[in-house]
């Protein structure tokens, strides 16, 4: 037989158990990188199938069985149609036990996708569970990086025919967004999740003003000095009133991979300054615009950036909770976090209030990735007229591998002590040409 594999004839349930469960034999199997279910087809409702996610111990000896950067993944029968119920009633019941049992048992990101070449006379659901939360970018890799890894790993065949028959690199992209029947099913939970009022479309009912009616740009005076430029109100701004919303899905999404090429670009350049001067010049300049006006997230598992392309942009950040646009739950207004008063070293809080994570579960998120990062934002009191719009840039560091250098610099920034990273970057320039 084939040294690579190995098959055991024994009842996968007691088999985990006895290598993975409490009191096992710890050390004696390997953790493995992948574990691939057939999950009794869990939407038949079957009494075996039923049993393994009522109680989640199963699926905490799979969570258990994987490395760190582990990935389940299992099937979950015949697709879901928009008139189908929701996972906790009827059908699907047993697939709505399973996810919520991988949520509980800590799998940081959870997919599904539906494919229609598995031969079962209909379109197939499948679901992918990855253990750490940052595993999720390789499931938003773009399609250039998908078809370099497929040209790597892939043998190529002798007539130069594609060895994959259904799948390349554009049909692992076209995964990425769950069907819009998974995302309806599951804005039918008995406890609807909030996200399906947030993210799917916007509220007719709510405020909605233009900038080119509402809003200026002008010089903002800090302190004692001029301090660059800020947004103010042309007129009152009353509460909840959101801003701009028309340029908000105009905004510059930088997607990981070239976000990573820039700064590694830019190091590269700063590396080699004195032989090639100029490129230095010009790729700091892009970093700049991106790093200095940008908001980072890690809605795709590994930093990205968004840049408004209005004037919304030019909203400076609120020192001390003097921030007056925003967006705060009843539970962030009861912490309200500062550059003042928040805690670097407690990340618990942090991720959960302030850095903007997907859900480990919600095909809303998924579908909407670039609505919920550019949009919920409101007037967090009445603005008057000539007054300045702020916000909270904590909001914007969203990666909590930077957030510790990011709040030391916010607090420079209001104690005086340094400069914005635009004007730090004008006056250098102001220097250089005169």
């Amino acid at each position: 037989g084939d040294s690579r594999a190995r098959v055991i004839y024994e009842d996968a349930f007691e088999w985990i158990s006895v290598n993975f469960g409490e009191g096992g034999a710890e050390g004696v199997h390997e953790r493995f990188d992948v574990i691939i279910m057939d999950a009794l087809d869990p939407n038949t409702s079957l009494e075996i199938a039923g049993g393994l996610y009522d109680d989640s111990t199963f699926v905490d000896l799979l969570f258990d069985a994987l490395t760190e950067q582990g990935v389940f993944v299992v099937q979950l029968g015949r697709s879901k149609m928009s008139t189908d119920p929701p996972d906790d009633v009827g059908r699907f019941k047993d697939t709505g036990l399973m996810i919520r049992a991988l949520e509980k048992s800590g799998f940081g990101s959870i997919h599904t996708y539906d494919e229609g070449h598995s031969e079962f006379h209909m379109p197939w659901s499948y679901l992918v569970a990855f253990k750490d939360y940052k595993s999720r970018a390789g499931w938003h890799r773009t399609a250039p990086e998908v078809q370099i890894e497929l040209r790597r790993r892939l043998d190529q065949t002798k007539s130069g025919k594609p060895i994959l028959r259904y799948f390349d690199a554009a049909t692992m992209v076209s995964y990425q967004l769950p069907s819009k029947a998974q995302e309806t099913t599951y804005c039918r939970r008995e406890d609807e999740p909030w996200e399906c009022d947030e993210y799917v479309g916007v509220d007719p009912e709510y405020v909605h003003l233009p900038a080119s009616e509402y809003l200026k740009v002008g010089k903002r005076i800090f302190g004692e000095h001029a301090s660059g430029r800020g947004l103010f109100a042309k007129q009152d701004i009353p509460y909840y009133a959101s801003l701009a919303l028309d340029e908000n899905g105009k905004a510059f999404q930088i997607p990981p991979l070239t976000w990573s090429v820039i700064e590694s670009l830019l190091t590269w350049a700063e590396t080699n300054e004195d032989a090639i001067p100029f490129v230095e010049d010009e790729i700091s300049t892009v970093h700049t615009f991106v790093e200095g006006y940008g908001h980072a997230a890690i809605l795709m598992g590994a930093q990205h950036m968004a840049v408004d392309s209005g004037v919304m942009l030019f909203m400076n950040h609120g020192c001390s909770d003097t921030y007056n646009y925003g967006y705060l739950s009843d539970e962030d207004r009861a912490v309200r976090f500062t550059e003042t008063n928040v805690n670097v070293d407690n990340l618990d809080d942090v991720t959960e209030h302030i850095i903007n994570s997907a859900s480990a579960y919600s095909p809303v998120y998924e579908r909407n990735l670039r609505h919920a990062l550019n949009t919920g934002d409101y007037a967090l009191r009445d603005i008057k007229e000539g007054e300045e719009v702020l916000t909270d840039y904590l909001a914007f560091s969203g990666d909590p591998d930077t957030w510790k250098e990011e709040v030391r610099k916010l607090k420079g920034l209001c104690a005086g002590a340094i400069v914005g990273q635009i004007n730090e970057y004008e006056d250098s320039r102001s220097e250089e040409s005169s």
